[in-house]
């Protein structure tokens, strides 16, 4: 929709973010091959949820007996009915070893929907949103570390922060991670039913043959679909400029207008690729590796490149329970917890010592912990990039576009 707003705060912060783009956080930081080999390399729900709640006042609180996370879906461990909070899982554990009361909620879609539907108008406005733990993309927490919407984290209540990997120790945008403490990595790539699709693919531009036609599903992560469509034409997304992004984006205009591509979606895609409504889309490594295999989805980096990123736990400025989301983020750093975790998720690692503990465990975890998806080695990071940097102005035009083409 060519009207759709653009939110007031988005002009003042996205030099900041352009110049903590992907490529300066993963590249030009030190988050190369051999720092993702080690353990690690955007998105808002449908609003709604105890997230969205603000109330007055933005004083940080000191609450210690209940948490309030906002999340994305499918990313920590379940018991075997699909409970977040059952018996043996982390936060099952969390909350007998604590006593803290915990709320979870799968309610992180998309980034910049969560900015302008959470964020923007409660933190904005002074007040408190209702999620003590929210985990936005890299990029994001970068924009709310430069609007002064965090809480600088009580380091000396997280001890197990030691653990983090080096590589994100001392990002640009947070010196000593002060104010946030990644969640996850994972890859962005494609992902189909080969029982849809009539065999395998392996090109990005296969999502765009006309024998998959309204089938299809982006991303509405910008920096995932531009990035990969970019691939597709032959430019590098890690050196993109604005006439190769738009290049990207007219053919994403034109796949969309022909009713090749569905539509552009968050973490919703899976449930399209289980019931079969989506026989091929643009996916994150760790969401297809977690489901069902008697479905036979498959997730491959195409031949031309795949894009990589990372998510992050932040904590909202006001905050009413910071002691609970200390605990909780020394809790899920410890190397056993976090292997626990990265079993169930299949996404990369932040935690040392975790690909150690799975091997350990032995069995199907040591299989996991051989897997390149989600402990690259040196042949997988060369094929995957961070998307570049764009000046302020570039990027405000860019966005728009591409949020009037995903509508």
């Amino acid at each position: 929709m060519s009207d759709r707003p653009t939110d007031p705060q988005l002009a003042a912060a996205v030099e900041m973010i352009r110049r903590e783009s992907r490529r300066r956080f993963l590249i030009r930081s030190g988050m190369g091959a051999a720092a993702l080999a080690l353990g690690p390399g955007f998105l808002a729900a449908c609003g709604g949820g105890s997230s969205g709640g603000g109330s007055d006042g933005a004083a940080a609180g000191d609450g210690d007996s209940k948490l309030t996370i906002s999340n994305w879906d499918a990313y920590i461990d379940e018991d075997a009915d699909g409970n977040v909070s059952g018996s043996g899982t982390t936060i099952g554990d969390f909350k007998k070893d604590t006593g803290i009361k915990v709320t979870y909620n799968k309610d992180f879609n998309d980034n910049d929907e969560y900015f302008n539907k959470i964020y923007s108008p409660v933190l904005g406005k002074g007040k408190r949103i209702a999620a003590d733990i929210t985990v936005p993309t890299y990029w994001m927490a970068a924009r709310l570390v430069g609007l002064d919407w965090l809480e600088e984290l009580p380091l000396a209540d997280i001890p197990n922060h030691k653990n983090m990997v080096e590589s994100y120790v001392d990002q640009p945008w947070d010196q000593g991670a002060k104010f946030n403490m990644p969640w996850q990595a994972g890859i962005s790539g494609i992902a189909w039913n080969p029982k849809l699709t009539g065999g395998d693919l392996s090109s990005i531009n296969d999502l765009f043959d006309p024998k998959l036609k309204g089938k299809v599903t982006f991303l509405t992560e910008m920096r995932d679909s531009v990035g990969l469509t970019m691939f597709g034409q032959g430019n590098d997304p890690a050196d993109a400029s604005l006439e190769t992004v738009n290049e990207a984006l007219d053919k994403l205009k034109e796949e969309t207008d022909n009713g090749q591509i569905l539509k552009f979606t968050g973490n919703e895609y899976l449930r399209s690729l289980e019931n079969g409504d989506v026989a091929a889309c643009v996916a994150w490594s760790g969401d297809i590796a977690q489901l069902d295999p008697d479905l036979g989805i498959q997730f491959a980096i195409p031949d031309e490149g795949g894009m990589q990123w990372y998510d992050t736990m932040t904590v909202p400025k006001g905050a009413a329970n910071v002691p609970a989301a200390a605990e909780w983020m020394n809790f899920v750093y410890d190397p056993e917890n976090a292997a626990r975790i990265t079993e169930f998720v299949q996404y990369i690692s932040p935690v040392k010592g975790v690909q150690e503990a799975l091997e350990a465990k032995g069995g199907d975890a040591a299989a996991l912990a051989k897997n390149t998806l989600i402990f690259p080695d040196e042949d997988t990071l060369s094929r995957v990039v961070t998307f570049g940097e764009l000046s302020a102005e570039d990027e405000i035009e860019i966005q728009k576009r591409f949020n009037d083409i995903t509508g």
